[in-house]
């Protein structure tokens, strides 16, 4: 199979990936005045609209634009586990019903590390110290981002991505989804018995 096999092989799975998770979703029932699940549910769908934009514009090749999402995709997966995990629910209280959010989560290096240390891996600071800043500069369309657009071998303007890169991401942004997502399920679907254990393992397979 070549890369570009792999590449539509990848997005097909990531499209069912999808379609399980709405269906999982939307089994559960969220308690409105739990601020801190009604956040979760909030993070949680926003992350998979996130992952979606991102699939369909690899899809459809607009590379430029699905990269400058996967920042927004990252750093949402990194709040959603920190504000549910670890905030504090005085800040809960806070930033359920601040406008703004500016400078209510600590910085995303402090986060990941935070993150890392309550579950007991090293996943979310190894992702930020090899990646964050070339998101960065895809988000905020830096040298990299301008760069994508320009090949060493041919005097066409067009995206440059490699197929490798594009296929990693695809992979990563799967299991940033999984990771994230299991949050929500568990926490909300299965602890209020909106779901159960077969679908949790079900849901794993994807």
């Amino acid at each position: 199979m070549t890369t570009k096999e792999k590449i539509v092989k990848q997005l097909t799975d990531n499209i069912k990936l999808v379609k399980k998770t709405e269906i999982l979703m939307g089994k559960v029932e969220i308690d409105g005045g739990n601020k801190r699940d009604m956040l979760l549910a909030g993070f949680s769908r926003n992350l998979l609209s996130h992952f979606i934009s991102i699939s369909f514009l690899i899809e459809k090749e607009l590379y430029n634009s699905a990269f400058a999402l996967e920042r927004i995709l990252f750093e949402n997966a990194v709040k959603l586990r920190y504000m549910y995990y670890i905030m504090e629910d005085s800040k809960i209280e806070i930033i359920y019903d601040a406008e703004s959010w500016d400078k209510k989560f600590p910085y995303m290096s402090d986060m990941t590390i935070a993150i890392d240390n309550f579950v007991g891996i090293d996943f979310f600071k190894d992702i930020k110290d090899k990646t964050f800043k070339a998101m960065c500069d895809y988000t905020h369309t830096g040298a990299t981002q301008i760069a994508r657009n320009f090949s060493d071998i041919d005097p066409t303007v067009e995206a440059n991505f490699s197929d490798e890169l594009i296929l990693d991401t695809l992979k990563g942004n799967k299991q940033l989804l999984k990771t994230a997502i299991i949050v929500f399920l568990e926490s909300i679907g299965l602890k209020n018995n909106f779901l159960n254990k077969s679908d949790m393992e079900n849901f794993l397979k994807y």
